[in-house]
């Protein structure tokens, strides 16, 4: 078996790496072995444009000449590098200016009636109080 890396063409039901047409190994018609080749790297997210690694042999299914594959998968990224060593592109000024900031609109609360502070009740004393035994559970602790 061979590799054939490349770009992945797909137009109809027909797919092709560099130019090579890919067939489905085990096929006997050569329009089967097309469709089924296209399918089987759509139903792995392949699309149009895409790099690509086939694993097959050049061969020909009827009259149709090809790689005929039995696996595709991306192709792996050769790291000379660390991925906390790759230096990532400076932001430039136009960079900065065709990227939209989205800001947050100040809030407008409104106060209500129960916001506001009352002297002399009830409320003023029961919070005391709270504060007290919430002082005496944390000492308990």
């Amino acid at each position: 078996m061979s590799e054939f890396r490349g770009t992945l063409l797909i137009s109809g039901g027909q797919s092709s790496v560099n130019g090579d047409i890919l067939l489905m190994a085990g096929d006997q018609d050569p329009d089967q072995a097309m469709s089924d080749a296209t399918s089987f790297v759509k139903r792995k997210r392949f699309q149009s444009g895409f790099d690509i690694v086939v694993t097959g042999t050049m061969g020909q299914v009827g009259t149709v000449s090809g790689i005929i594959m039995t696996e595709a998968a991306a192709p792996a990224v050769a790291a000379s590098r660390p991925a906390a060593m790759v230096e990532t592109p400076a932001r430039t000024a136009t960079t900065a200016a065709s990227v939209p900031v989205r800001r947050k609109a100040p809030s407008k609360k409104k106060k209500s009636a129960a916001g506001k502070k009352k002297t002399g009740s009830k409320k003023t004393v029961g919070r005391a109080a709270k504060r007290k035994i919430g002082k005496k559970s944390g000492r308990n602790r």
